[in-house]
């Protein structure tokens, strides 16, 4: 675990992390660590939209951010190298080592065209 150190001090950051929000579109913060159990608030820097750009609620880029959790659906946390806290499926022997079975990206995009094609072809025929 991390040091804990001063506003403004640099240290150990979770780039990149996603925050669905209730009733509002997901965001992207920078986290100087996850909540624990107990914790109320989400304290994160670097707000953005998903899309790079400044969200309304925010004034100040610099500034840090408390989220309270009860607003928080879901925190996706992207995986990291081994060095970090952060542990993945992959470093967990819970999941065990069992290769994915989801199909590649060049076989969802070839089924993505065959669909739009199918599409494409019922709109014409109308």
């Amino acid at each position: 675990m991390p040091e804990p150190h001063h506003v403004g001090e640099y240290g150990l950051v979770i780039n990149g992390v996603i925050v669905h929000l209730s009733n509002d579109l997901p965001i992207v913060v920078d986290l100087e660590e996850l909540p624990g159990p107990t914790d109320r608030m989400l304290r994160c820097s670097n707000v953005r939209t998903m899309d790079g750009k400044r969200p309304a609620f925010v004034h100040d880029r610099q500034s840090t951010f408390l989220l309270p959790l009860h607003i928080i659906r879901l925190v996706e946390v992207p995986q990291i190298s081994d060095s970090m806290a952060v542990a993945t499926q992959e470093d967990d022997d819970r999941y065990g080592h069992a290769e994915p079975t989801m199909p590649s990206q060049t076989e969802l995009d070839a089924a993505d065209e065959e669909a739009d094609e199918g599409l494409l072809a019922r709109i014409r025929s109308i």
